[in-house]
């Protein structure tokens, strides 16, 4: 397969993408055809919801501090070494900020929940990245619908029958002949809803060698029903890559050294080149841009 990503302009909170999205696939020079996979970025499906919170206006309580110091100190010191998580992750987890991530655990436990602020990272699928100011982004309330609106938009345009994917860049892991995640959702065939409790479930995976890292996380599925022939793991694989190819903020304070700013503002993120749409073309060869 091969994955082509597919650049818009920075869609706002509560814009509707639909048609930005099918005027960029139009432009991209890119012919669709039946059984293609069109794949949107989950931050672009809850920007257009308007499903933003702001961290500022939280207040760490006593389960935030907890939170933090399990992060920092037992997931740094000892279940990261443990379970095998990357060296830089465990880096970041020794240094966290205190102010920054109490607010951020804060955050966490009042808009998903606890299990999922016990996580030491990318915590429930609340993103920071991309977003403006002091805000960060949960996941979609409700991505089936806007991949069957986009789907039915792409079908009327264009006129072809293809499958429409929103995926989150977190972990799916295969654990012996299952799927687990620690998101709050995914589409039928991952468990998940379990917080820390699916990522220490696939870093031991991992660690005793019965499964691993399958893929990134599809939240939502429509359109042709080719999909159905696919297997969880293949899914995953094709968000993995997906996840390869988008362009986003890869170290924020380059961005704020080149714009000189202290915070991520609007009128910066309409500058950069965002490409929240990847389209999957299955039938063509996948080469890593290594190669």
């Amino acid at each position: 397969m091969k994955a082509y990503p597919i650049k818009t302009k920075y869609i706002k909170k509560g814009e509707n993408f639909i048609p930005i999205v099918v005027e960029a696939i139009k432009n991209s020079g890119i012919k669709l055809e039946d059984g293609d996979f069109v794949v949107l970025s989950e931050k672009m499906v809850s920007t257009a919801e308007g499903n933003f919170v702001d961290e500022s206006k939280f207040k760490p309580g006593i389960l935030a501090y907890l939170c933090y110091y399990w992060s920092k100190y037992v997931w740094g010191y000892v279940l990261g070494k443990l379970l095998k998580v990357k060296e830089d992750k465990i880096k970041n987890l020794r240094r966290m900020p205190k102010e920054e991530t109490l607010k951020h655990k804060q955050t966490i436990i009042e808009t998903v929940g606890l299990i999922y602020a016990l996580k030491p990272y990318a915590e429930g699928g609340v993103d920071l990245t991309n977003v403006p100011g002091t805000y960060a982004c949960p996941l979609p309330k409700n991505p089936k619908k806007w991949a069957e609106m986009l789907y039915k938009e792409i079908k009327k345009e264009l006129g072809v029958d293809v499958v429409v994917m929103v995926a989150d860049t977190d972990a799916t892991y295969r654990v012996l002949n299952f799927y687990v995640t620690a998101l709050p959702y995914a589409i039928d065939g991952i468990i998940s809803g379990i917080g820390v409790f699916g990522f220490v479930l696939g870093r031991l995976a991992d660690v005793l060698k019965i499964g691993g890292f399958a893929g990134c996380t599809p939240l939502a599925i429509a359109g042709n029903e080719v999909y159905k022939k696919y297997s969880i793991g293949e899914l995953t694989r094709i968000a993995f890559i997906c996840d390869r190819v988008h362009k986003t903020i890869k170290n924020i304070n380059e961005v704020l050294e080149k714009y000189n700013s202290y915070i991520i503002t609007e009128e910066i993120l309409e500058k950069l080149e965002h490409t929240p749409v990847v389209v999957v073309k299955i039938k063509e060869e996948y080469k890593p841009e290594s190669q």
